[in-house]
């Protein structure tokens, strides 16, 4: 394997990337071998730090990227410098959906909030691929329905005025969007800090404290190793 540093300050890991990797994306799960041979030449692998830019706000839509490990936000902000818009994406997600086959720049900044691993394709590749192939079509329109659907969860969960209640409804976007369910509980693997919450829930730090506190006293929820678990997930569908 052969690894270079590019000029984004990411490693473009040269590696043979197989059709049947491809396959295990769910977009491209229904096209022939033909199809993906055609389109591993512009399929690239690549490793980001924590910490580094994918891409910015304004920046040209060159690439669309599959996310395979860790966790990335997209964020946009407002010309004051005020968050206006925070999502975060876990491992098997294509992004971003936001201008796919109209828009000639990206819409927000994305971020790794941990190591992560990726491919990218040129834009250019992916969206006249899809434009020939139906079901690629039909995956994307199903995934922007669903990204839609979320976000206007989230909208009505977070206008409350009742600043505790929106911590309660961040944690359990969180935990819809994120959340891995397993044995003990639904896992949110995504590392978050009280600054985080607080500027997804509109709420000051001590807010997001005090609400945490009390989930923990009530095992509610729990933190292992810098990781939500919530260990009783039927509290926020009440909520």
């Amino acid at each position: 394997m052969i690894v270079r540093r590019t000029s984004e300050g990411g490693n473009v890991m040269k590696r043979n990337v197989t059709t049947e990797e491809l396959r295990g994306l769910d977009i491209f799960e229904t096209c022939t071998e033909r199809e993906l041979a055609q389109l591993l030449p512009h399929v690239f692998h690549r490793t980001y730090r924590k910490g580094q830019l994918l891409f910015m706000e304004g920046d040209p839509r060159e690439r669309i990227y599959f996310l395979l490990e860790g966790y990335i936000r997209l964020e946009r902000l407002n010309l004051a410098g005020t968050l206006q818009y925070s999502d975060y994406l876990k491992p098997c997600q294509l992004f971003p959906y936001s201008g796919i086959f109209e828009d000639e720049f990206y819409r927000y900044t994305a971020e790794a909030l941990t190591d992560i691993e990726v491919y990218y394709v040129p834009t250019y590749q992916l969206e006249q691929m899809a434009k020939r192939h139906s079901a690629m079509l039909f995956h994307i329109i199903k995934q922007m329905n669903r990204l839609l659907d979320l976000h206007e969860r989230r909208v009505q969960e977070i206008i409350t005025p009742n600043a505790t209640v929106r911590v309660i409804n961040t944690i359990h976007f969180l935990m819809e969007d994120l959340g891995d369910t397993r044995e003990d509980g639904i896992h949110v693997s995504c590392p978050f800090t009280t600054i985080e919450l607080s500027r997804l829930s509109g709420t000051s730090r001590e807010t997001v404290s005090g609400v945490l506190s009390k989930l923990r006293k009530d095992n509610i929820i729990r933190f292992s190793a810098k990781h939500l678990i919530i260990g009783k997930p039927d509290f926020f569908v009440k909520e």
